[in-house]
């Protein structure tokens, strides 16, 4: 697999950071090992390591998420047409 390492901003990105710091901060002794590494302003990521880790599928397709909302918001958000449609269908799944 080839290294997506990148490090995320806290104010480039703090939806994405949000998710993963939720699903990580608690497991922070092991979160370097699968491709996160907080730092103090953001964190670098390893998007291909996270999303083939141990993690569950559930955390995994949370990890999935959060690389989708990265993207959005170094883009400066999602396209009006696709905002409605994206935050339903993340509303539904809980």
């Amino acid at each position: 697999m080839d290294s997506t390492r990148e490090h995320l901003h806290l104010d480039d990105c703090p939806q994405a950071l949000s998710v993963l710091s939720t699903l990580l901060a608690h497991r922070a002794d092991r979160a370097v090992e699968i491709g996160y590494e907080a730092t103090e302003h953001g964190a670098w990521v390893d998007w291909n390591a996270l999303e083939h880790s141990w993690l569950s599928t559930t955390e995994r397709a949370a990890v999935v998420v959060a690389h989708g909302l990265a993207m959005a918001e170094r883009q400066g958000g999602w396209a009006p047409q696709l905002h409605q449609a994206i935050v339903t269908a993340v509303t539904r799944t809980d």
